[in-house]
């Protein structure tokens, strides 16, 4: 694989300047393969052919907010791990296909890969908005011509957490290829009537294979004792909660003073710690 530190070096020095000058309309980005992956080919499309104008930005807060983060938290990043990690001067482009471009939120020194940069709400999971920023990290590791990368994610004020997403090859290869398609139409001029939403399902299903700190999405509905499993799980579920409430009712009317009591098959009885058990008069 081609040292990337050397390629960064070169792209930025003889292309970032250009790049910058650029706007959206000349190549796709990471936000752009997110909305060919989402099957957003129209909408994008005029946007591209200069035909719309693209969704403003400037007074959405969330967006602004994780603009404005995004130095302090690249920071803390470098701080927890040790890592040296610098900012992204411009794009770059796939050395392939120089309509690919990337906008690096950091880049590892060490690692020789990037770290893609959110803030996003409370209780989220980095491992599960890495699935969802899926298309936009495969398409920056196959511009950046890295073997995985990482993503970290501020939720609300919560400390940033982050995990490493490997590089699928198979996953870049049918999602350059979607790409290719849509921009066929951009540069030819011809509006898509036809978006290839089973495609574009299919990728996204086997995508779940992809290891985001190296666990995978399972389809189990082919798995026959998962099946009997889930019917059964999901036939006694509602049992199951019942049985916890009366476990907890009988404990509750259960005094400080009493060590046993019993009453309709039912035997509870107290520890040396305190604990009470809940037993039917048959165990």
């Amino acid at each position: 694989m081609t040292d990337f530190s050397n390629l960064l070096g070169a792209m930025l020095a003889g292309q970032a300047a250009s790049f910058a000058r650029q706007d959206r309309t000349k190549s796709i980005g990471g936000s752009d393969a997110m909305r060919i992956m989402a099957g957003d080919w129209h909408t994008l499309y005029l946007e591209k052919t200069g035909q719309a104008t693209a969704e403003d930005l400037s007074n959405v807060f969330k967006v602004q907010l994780g603009i404005y983060t995004e130095p302090f938290h690249r920071e803390w990043f470098a701080k927890q791990t040790g890592w040296h990690v610098s900012s992204g001067d411009g794009p770059i482009q796939h050395q392939d296909h120089p309509w690919m471009t990337a906008n690096l939120d950091g880049w590892i020194r060490e690692q020789k890969t990037f770290v893609e940069l959110k803030h996003t709400r409370n209780g989220a999971s980095a491992w599960d908005k890495a699935r969802f920023y899926m298309p936009q990290l495969q398409h920056y590791m196959a511009v950046a011509n890295t073997e995985f990368c990482f993503f970290s994610i501020i939720c609300g004020n919560d400390e940033p957490r982050f995990v490493e997403v490997e590089r699928d090859p198979e996953y870049i290869e049918n999602l350059v290829k979607m790409e290719q398609a849509f921009w066929w139409h951009v540069t030819n001029k011809d509006e898509p009537e036809h978006i290839p939403q089973g495609e574009l399902n299919r990728i996204a299903k086997e995508g779940e294979a992809i290891k985001v700190d190296g666990l995978r999405i399972a389809d189990m509905t082919k798995d026959n004792l998962w099946t009997d499993a889930a019917a059964r799980f999901i036939a006694n579920q509602q049992a199951a909660k019942d049985f916890d409430t009366a476990k907890d009712d009988l404990r509750s009317l259960i005094g400080d003073d009493v060590g046993e009591a019993y009453g309709h098959g039912i035997t509870a009885k107290r520890d040396k710690r305190g604990r009470v058990t809940i037993k039917t008069a048959k165990e």
